[in-house]
Formats: structure tokens, C-alpha cells, sequence
């Protein structure tokens, strides 16, 4: 519970701050987006402190219900080495990566976590056997390298506002309409003029403006 600042008298000291004066013209745009990283073939080194990037999720459809995640937030990012034409060269890139397995390949025929694919790209030839394991095993590798490829998707919210152009072509939150729950994949979206892939679609069903996503695929030494 906060307090007023006639409670936080005796406490509060009038010490100059060290970036007091300083001009609020000049501050960033507060909660700005920046688009992720263009698609293609990165080199990226991991943190070199592995310990604080966990947290533990339920699976109750599953045996133990209880799953890992590790989070490479901006406290720790992803650091990316390489990048289609350099141009993302030593920027931190964030992801979460879980050791919640789901079926992959032709058929099904293998289950696997992404998790899986990062231990394997750093080495490991096994699966952990636990939660616990998982977590142990990753964090050997602090500070090591792998490369992957970049491919964005797109998901159109259920959960939030849609965001859409009005007629001077400004982007206004639509208060009260959700998304339709739409997903596109990469290999569905035209590109652009310049050949590139657009990081902002337009929902096919409901018109939201949709921003990419940049998930890590195919991950390898």
C-alpha cells in the first residue's frame, strides 16, 4: 500500500537527481514498438548468467502438470552474432523457449519441446528426465553460441482491441471489438514491394492490423 508524502516526511531527502533539468522534449516514446528482426538465418550467443530466467507453468492435460520456461527478457536477451546482410549485428533479440513437448515432423511421429531443439543445437544428445533437469542441463551453456533461422507468424487476439486504420490512414485501437482469433504463418503472406516480409498484416476477417511475431526455428550448432 503506498503512502502520502506527508508519511514519507522523515524518510524523503531533497538530494539533486542525476538527470534532473534535463529536458522532457527529448525523452522516446513511451511503450513505442519495434519491430523484430527480419526473417532468416541468425548466429546468437546466450546470456552469460543463466540463473534468473525461469519460471514454472501448468500443463494439467499432461503427466507431471508441470512445465519449465525460460525467459530471455530484456534483462536477458539474446544476443544476436549474425544477421541477413549484418544489419541486426550485436542486438538483443527476446524469446521464451519451454520444455513443453508437443508432436513434430511428418505425422507426429516424434514429440519434442523447443527446448529439446536448443539442448540438441548446444550438443546435449538426451533429454533431460525433469523440470529440474532441464533447467541444470541449459544453464551449463551460459554464454554459448547457436544459430537458427527467424520466421515470423501473426495471430489476430481474441483477448484484445483490434488496431485498424481510419480514413486519414492513422492506427486507432477500436475500443470494444476484438479479434477473431486468426493466425498466419509466414509462408501465407505476400511480400512486400521491396521483397521483403511485411512485419504488420491485415487480418483477413476482421481487418485488425496485426504485428508479427519473430519465433526461433530450426535451431542448430
Amino acid at each position: 500500500m503506498g503512502r502520502s508524502m506527508q508519511e514519507l516526511a522523515s524518510e524523503l531527502k531533497d538530494d539533486v537527481l542525476p538527470t534532473s533539468g534535463q529536458e522532457l522534449d527529448d525523452l522516446p516514446t513511451f511503450g513505442s514498438f519495434t519491430p523484430p528482426p527480419p526473417p532468416g538465418a541468425y548466429r546468437f550467443q546466450l546470456p552469460g548468467d543463466l540463473s534468473a530466467i525461469w519460471d514454472l507453468f501448468d500443463t494439467p492435460e499432461k503427466t507431471p502438470p508441470q512445465r519449465v520456461k525460460a525467459s530471455f527478457d530484456r534483462d536477458h536477451p539474446l544476443l544476436i552474432l549474425q544477421s541477413p546482410q549484418g544489419k541486426s549485428n550485436n542486438e538483443p533479440f527476446e524469446t521464451r523457449l519451454t520444455n513443453n513437448e508437443r508432436k513434430r515432423g511428418k505425422g507426429g511421429t516424434v514429440t519434442a519441446s523447443d527446448m529439446d531443439y536448443l539442448l540438441r543445437a548446444l550438443g546435449e544428445t538426451q533429454k533431460p528426465t525433469s523440470n529440474r533437469g532441464y533447467i541444470q542441463t541449459v544453464q551449463k551453456y551460459a554464454g554459448k553460441q547457436f544459430s537458427a533461422d527467424l520466421r515470423y507468424s501473426w495471430r489476430c487476439s481474441k483477448d484484445r482491441d483490434i488496431r485498424a486504420r481510419d480514413g486519414q490512414g492513422q492506427v486507432q485501437v477500436i475500443e470494444g471489438k476484438k479479434g477473431c482469433g486468426e493466425a498466419y504463418y509466414q509462408e501465407d503472406v505476400p511480400k512486400d514491394a521491396t521483397g521483403a516480409v511485411p512485419y504488420e498484416i491485415q487480418c483477413g476477417n476482421c481487418g485488425a492490423l496485426l504485428r508479427a511475431f519473430a519465433n526461433l526455428d530450426n535451431l542448430r550448432s
